[in-house]
């Protein structure tokens, strides 16, 4: 009986390593962000499990006055003290599968890890709110950043109808050091 169910077990491994080492025919589907136009990207840009939903996929940020840089979601950030923080575009995506009116989002530096909502930075932008992924730049101003543990977060806020969702799930963290 140990022999046959081993066996079984065996066969399985194989077939089922087979099957996911199996090259795709769809072509490359990676999570990596890449410059968007809106015209021809769709919501892959944001990780899979995530689909059901509008993601954040990245920001452009500019420290002081260096090469702008894209940063991805739960992503730490080693600053000093007098930085300047200046966010210069947000790209987001709309899965096919949800439904909604209207769409805000607005960025917020939480000092020392605690949420105030005092500093914000905001976009006159309007956003769209088709399938696909879009990019909304002019945030006006930026941030002169203290020594201590921030966090930036940025509330994606959806209106389906009259219902108002708020998903805090894209944030980053700033080690700002003397």
């Amino acid at each position: 009986m140990t022999p046959i169910l081993v066996a079984l077990i065996t066969a399985a491994a194989t077939l089922g390593s087979a099957f996911i080492n199996k090259p795709s025919s769809q072509g490359n589907t990676s999570t990596n962000p890449a410059p968007t136009n809106p015209s021809n990207s769709n919501a892959s840009e944001c990780h899979p499990t995530i689909a059901n939903k509008v993601c954040v996929a990245h920001l452009v940020v500019q420290i002081n006055s260096d090469e702008p840089q894209q940063v991805k979601s739960n992503q730490r950030l080693p600053l000093k003290a007098g930085d300047t923080m200046k966010f210069l575009s947000l790209t987001y995506c709309i899965p096919t599968e949800v439904k909604l009116n209207k769409l805000e989002a607005k960025v917020y530096l939480f000092k020392d890890s605690i949420e105030n909502y005092q500093d914000m930075l905001s976009t006159s932008s309007t956003f769209p709110i088709n399938t696909g992924c879009h990019n909304i730049s002019n945030f006006p101003n930026s941030w002169q950043l203290a020594a201590g543990q921030h966090q930036v977060s940025i509330p994606i806020i959806k209106y389906d109808g009259s219902y108002r969702v708020v998903d805090k799930s894209f944030y980053l963290n700033l080690d700002v050091g003397q």
